[in-house]
């Protein structure tokens, strides 16, 4: 799946996401709405972090309010790169991106330290424990 860089902004922009490093040094990625995500989806979103902070673990935060479903390939490459995230908050405030988080994280298991918030707020008080 193809990306580019926009160097101003220091930002991925992919069809089905954007991330990009925010001042706090905290990644954060949106997926577009219902964007079904694959195993090709999760490297796309995973090489472009490492591009983003040149490989360096750093926390994560994942606004998936209106993400669509993972296959399971996506979800155990995002569970097992515990090598790229610190800490990983899951942002979900409709029940579907609840129930979606929920899952990940109940049957995924990931490797950093992940949790679900329904508020950025809450959620970046909490990944800011995990600033390497």
């Amino acid at each position: 799946m193809e990306f580019t860089v926009d160097n101003e902004s220091a930002e991925v922009i992919n069809p089905k996401f954007k991330v990009w490093v925010r001042p706090d040094g905290i990644v954060q990625i949106v997926w577009a709405p219902a964007a079904v995500m694959s195993y090709e989806d999760a490297i796309a979103a995973t090489d472009a972090m490492t591009k983003l902070t040149g490989g360096k673990r750093c926390p994560l935060l994942v606004d998936a309010h209106d993400a669509g479903p993972q296959d399971r390939a996506a979800r155990s490459e995002f569970a097992r790169r515990g090598d790229l995230v610190s800490a990983v908050a899951l942002l979900g405030a409709t029940p579907l991106s609840r129930m979606v988080g929920n899952f990940f994280i109940a049957v995924s298991r990931p490797m950093a330290p992940t949790k679900l918030f329904n508020d950025e707020s809450s959620a970046l008080a909490w990944l800011k424990e995990f600033m390497t």
